[in-house]
């Protein structure tokens, strides 16, 4: 569900204070900082008189709030509703072309702000509206993502209804019954499928968007689609792989055996030709690729090589993703090593001949790590420190305990996670202040997304950028 989410996009919250309520400010802003920075806050009411508008006058100070005056056009009377619409409006269309902001949040039920919404969204900016559930469909489907305030918190309100959800607990507010979100997941789904009958949870989400932008999970009483989803499953069927990804499909639908999508996590298929047929091909290419000074190869510069002497090679043939796994399966013939940011390979016998011993060699970072901390490999000292590809196969371990259903991981959460897994792990013993800078150092494998004051960490997918081979000497 967070497809529209965009790094440090930066937010106008403009308040309806004649038409909502100042309860939930504190779950409104945080809604909005979902999606960026929140730079402009503004309340627009007649704050003399009383009214709806008197309740925000406590939170001004406490939320950075600006209160924006609007005096009632009609004599003898306190209805400034009219006045204030007008004067929000006018006030947007001001923001809007300056170009200081990339998004606005509207806070109101009142579905006259529906020409506002599309005119902003004509202009390419992101627009989230915040009111109740019974705002109409027409201000509702204006917006990009539209929050419905019953699924933020209790709201208080003079009538009956409105005193008895007030003194409900939180977590028994009024929901509905998830086989009501059914018919919108089915159409979503269809709009996201792929060729294979599977759906990303992700795309299911975006299109649940497009369709219906006031849709929220907690409607329902779950806190993600996935949750939502998975309650379902006499219709969906959930798959997880590797780095996050989570697949749907309906059940009963699966593909035959020969048509089943290979996991990322998954060893080699049984088609696959074993990694020791592809031994003549890489001595071959580590003899004709570029090396560095003391006989390191760049894995990509070998790839090339590779593809150079043979075009048809291709390590998936050996059942490998990427030519570095390929030599990961080889231990005792090629040894791998990291530099800054690139992976390097050399020959086992030339190290050895070198050095008279084994150097340290990568274990694949996607096998799933063992329960207990790795240890040292034998040649090791006694009371040594954890080598840096050891430590990438525990964070990589936190990172699929902390991931979500977007594939990121909260960056607080996966270092708790860390710590749980490895509490002797010391980052200071690393030369790295924390888990954040030691994830910077490897931005081939982790790449980090900050969104208002949050980090969030996902793994990175594709090749490694290919460096000059001067960078990789010491």
């Amino acid at each position: 569900m967070d497809e529209k989410r965009i790094e440090d996009r930066q937010l106008a919250f403009l308040v309806d204070g004649d038409n909502a309520s100042a309860t939930l400010i504190e779950e409104m802003l945080a809604e909005a900082s979902k999606y960026g920075s929140v730079i402009i806050r503004r309340v627009y009411g007649n704050w003399t008189g009383g009214g709806q508008v008197s309740n925000w006058k406590a939170k001004l100070k406490e939320f950075a709030l600006t209160p924006y005056q609007q005096f009632p056009n009609i004599s003898n009377r306190h209805v400034t509703k009219n006045a204030t619409d007008i004067a929000l409006i006018i006030d947007a269309m001001d923001i809007l072309h300056d170009g200081i902001v990339k998004g606005f949040v509207i806070v109101s039920s009142d579905s006259d702000y529906t020409s506002l919404a599309i005119k902003i969204r004509e202009h390419g900016l992101f627009v989230i509206g915040i009111g109740r559930k019974e705002t109409h469909d027409s201000f509702r489907r204006a917006c990009d993502v539209f929050v419905s305030t019953e699924n933020l918190g209790k709201e208080q309100d003079d009538s009956d209804e409105g005193a008895k959800e007030k003194d409900r607990p939180r977590g028994q507010r009024k929901q509905r019954p998830v086989r009501d979100a059914l018919e919108l997941l089915n159409r979503a789904f269809d709009s996201a499928v792929n060729d294979d009958g599977r759906a990303l949870n992700g795309d299911i989400g975006a299109a649940l968007r497009r369709l219906d932008p006031g849709f929220d999970t907690r409607t329902y009483g779950k806190p993600s689609l996935l949750n939502l989803i998975e309650e379902l499953d006499d219709v969906f069927e959930v798959e997880r792989f590797d780095r996050g990804a989570i697949y749907v499909q309906r059940k009963g639908e699966k593909k035959g055996p020969e048509e089943e999508r290979t996991k990322e996590a998954a060893p080699a298929c049984t088609c696959a030709r074993p990694p020791e047929e592809a031994l003549p091909m890489m001595y071959r290419a580590y003899e004709a690729a570029e090396k560095a000074p003391d006989g390191w190869v760049d894995t990509f510069k070998l790839f090339k090589a590779a593809r150079k002497l043979d075009p048809s090679f291709d390590s998936s043939l050996y059942g490998r993703e990427k030519i570095s796994h390929l030599l990961e399966a080889l231990p005792s013939h090629f040894a791998l090593n990291r530099r800054g940011k690139s992976m390097l390979v050399r020959p086992v016998a030339k190290v050895e001949e070198e050095i008279g011993t084994v150097p340290e060699v990568i274990q694949p970072v996607e096998e799933p790590a063992q329960p207990d901390p790795v240890q040292p490999e034998p040649a090791a000292e006694a009371g040594s420190e954890l080598r840096p590809m050891e430590v990438v196969r525990l964070v990589t371990k936190a990172f699929e305990a902390a991931v979500k259903d977007d594939g990121r991981a909260f960056l607080p959460q996966m270092s708790k996670e860390l710590k749980r897994i490895a509490p002797e792990l010391d980052f200071k013993s690393m030369g790295k202040s924390g888990l954040r800078e030691f994830l910077e150092e490897y931005a081939d494998l982790f790449t980090l997304q900050k969104e208002g004051r949050n980090v969030y960490v996902s793994k990175r997918k594709g090749r490694r950028p290919a460096r000059p081979i001067s960078e990789l000497v010491r």
